[in-house]
C-alpha cells in the first residue's frame, strides 16, 4: 500500500498510508493532514485512487508542482514523485520504501 511522506523545512512530520481512498491536500479541517499556510488553498489538490493507480489533480488557483513541472491535468503518481504545495514537500512512496532524509539534500551556500 503506498503512502505519502509530508515534509516541512526538509524534516519529515507525518506519514499517511493511502488505503485505496482519495486524499485531499490543503488547509481545510477536512483534509487528513492540514497544511496551514495562506499560500495553500483549502482544497489545494487531490490524490484520487483509481484501478490503475493514484492520480494527482490540482484544484487550486496557484497551481501544484509535481517534480519539476506544474501539473495542468490529472497525472499518474510514480514511486518517489515529489509534490510541492506551498512550503511543503510530499513524497509518494511504496509502503516498504525507507523514509528519505531531505535535510541531507540541502546544500550550504
Amino acid at each position: 500500500m503506498p503512502r505519502l511522506d509530508f515534509y516541512t523545512d526538509f524534516k519529515l512530520f507525518v506519514k499517511l498510508n493511502l488505503h485505496e481512498q482519495d486524499v485531499i491536500l490543503g488547509r481545510a479541517p477536512d483534509c487528513p493532514v492540514q497544511l496551514p499556510d495562506t499560500r495553500i488553498s483549502r482544497h489545494h489538490a487531490i490524490i484520487r485512487h483509481r484501478k490503475d493507480g493514484y492520480w494527482l489533480e490540482d484544484q487550486s488557483t496557484h497551481g501544484t508542482r509535481l517534480n519539476a513541472s506544474m501539473i495542468t491535468a490529472p497525472t499518474l503518481l510514480r514511486p518517489g514523485d515529489r509534490i510541492y504545495v506551498g512550503p511543503y514537500i510530499i513524497i509518494f512512496q511504496p509502503d516498504t520504501a525507507p523514509t528519505e532524509d531531505l535535510a541531507a539534500e540541502v546544500t550550504a551556500q
